[in-house]
């Protein structure tokens, strides 16, 4: 970490308590040039003095490093075979065992398009081998204002884009140029608070004891130091069910295979733990 970061880093310790030290540098300082363009600063030693004397800019720079970007079927292949077969694979598993759910858990949802994708999924499934085995699906998010959106469950045209013209047409209700989530999907989902590098709790307080059999923590990871993401991989890893996956962004599948992962379907980003 170079004096720049330091000295930020450290003031927004002190001042507000902010600890932005588990980003990589890299990531945070690519941020930092974007506030001290935004904010008419000539560098980032300036710019911490325009912190210093603008007591809102700390919480606008923080807020800049949430990762809340997310999509609807964001990986197709992934998307493909959690569909064809992780998914039928779950629900016959579940009723040669007698089992009454699947349990799946969306880290770091943003505003909700992976748990709605999945939902989605679980719903055609469902309708197509008329079972009853529940699919809850809990999803978690940091951020407070991303999780109110997920709730609402609305969308402008521009985020369906990888969705079928089908599955537009039976799981939204369009208004104007925005679309809804309908209701029969938003029950499959519980949106909710949590930090994942919160040393309290394994799993979502929701969902009472983990046992997944199916974790999302896609684009995630790489945003943070090896020592932070080594955390929230034993967290998430402590929560899968015996034989779950975990589902990873395309460009951070050598950080899992580096953690004792594997890989079980070539460039998929679907991960079992070895």
């Amino acid at each position: 970490m170079n004096n720049d970061l330091r000295n930020i880093t450290e003031f927004l310790i002190q001042s507000h308590g902010y600890n932005i030290s588990v980003f990589e540098d890299s990531f945070l300082l690519k941020s930092l040039e974007k506030r001290v363009d935004i904010t008419g600063n000539r560098s980032i030693s300036n710019y911490l003095e325009y912190l210093k004397t603008n007591k809102d800019e700390a919480d606008v720079l923080v807020e800049s490093l949430n990762i809340n970007y997310s999509e609807f079927f964001r990986n197709p292949l992934t998307f493909a075979y959690i569909e064809q077969v992780i998914l039928p694979t779950f629900f016959e598993k579940k009723r040669k065992n007698k089992e009454n759910d699947i349990r799946i858990w969306s880290a770091a949802c943003a505003s909700g398009q992976e748990a709605y994708s999945i939902a989605i999924l679980c719903d055609e499934i469902k309708q197509n081998i008329k079972t009853n085995i529940a699919c809850r699906i809990f999803a978690t998010d940091i951020n407070n204002e991303e999780i109110s959106n997920a709730q609402m469950g609305v969308y402008p045209a521009t985020a369906l884009n990888k969705v079928t013209l089908y599955r537009i047409q039976t799981c939204f209700i369009q208004s104007g140029g925005y679309y809804s989530i309908i209701p029969r999907i938003k029950k499959y989902v519980d949106f909710s608070i949590f930090d994942l590098l919160e040393n309290k709790g394994g799993s979502p307080p929701a969902s009472i004891y983990g046992n997944f059999d199916l974790v999302f923590c896609s684009n995630l990871l790489f945003y943070y130091k090896p020592d932070y993401r080594i955390r929230i991989l034993e967290k998430i890893g402590n929560s899968i069910s015996i034989g779950g996956y975990l589902i990873s962004g395309e460009t951070e599948r050598e950080i899992l295979k580096d953690n004792n992962f594997r890989e079980v379907f070539v460039n998929s980003a679907i991960f079992q733990k070895t």
